[in-house]
């Protein structure tokens, strides 16, 4: 199974996300959300641990890569690997390591503005999950 493919969309940026579970979607998205944004190196390594409550799946799932874009743009900070918890469809405890990035010795290429709720879709599948996505850039 595919990670994640990008589409096009007019003057930002959609993405099919899929995941055998829920939390391999989520993550899946992330690592799409970044990829975007282009290749970071990190100058040190951190451990941070988040929690999101939402009315929904597809409200958790905006918050989820809000919370990512945030961190990025307002702390520098990128994640690399994520362990997930969810209890229900609305709330998410992630457990995320990553480290300030070395724009020095990355590659940025879009800046992600914000996560959209234009053609947002978190729905399961015969295959596991699929979430579609625009990236305001």
């Amino acid at each position: 199974m595919k990670a994640f493919e990008f589409f096009e969309h007019t003057a930002d940026i959609g993405v099919h996300a899929y995941g055998r579970t829920l939390e391999e979607l989520f993550i899946n998205a992330a690592r799409a959300l970044y990829e975007v944004q282009g290749r970071f190196d990190l100058a040190d390594r951190r451990m941070l641990k988040a929690e999101m409550e939402a009315r929904s799946l597809d409200e958790l799932f905006v918050r989820w890569l809000s919370e990512l874009v945030y961190r990025l743009s307002a702390e520098g900070v990128c994640f690399k690997h994520f362990r997930l918890q969810f209890t229900g469809d609305q709330k998410l405890v992630a457990q995320m390591e990553g480290g300030a990035v070395d724009f020095g010795h990355s590659e940025v290429s879009e800046e992600v503005k914000a996560i959209t709720y234009h053609q947002l879709s978190v729905k399961q599948t015969a295959d596991g999950w699929m979430a579609t996505v625009i990236f305001d850039v």
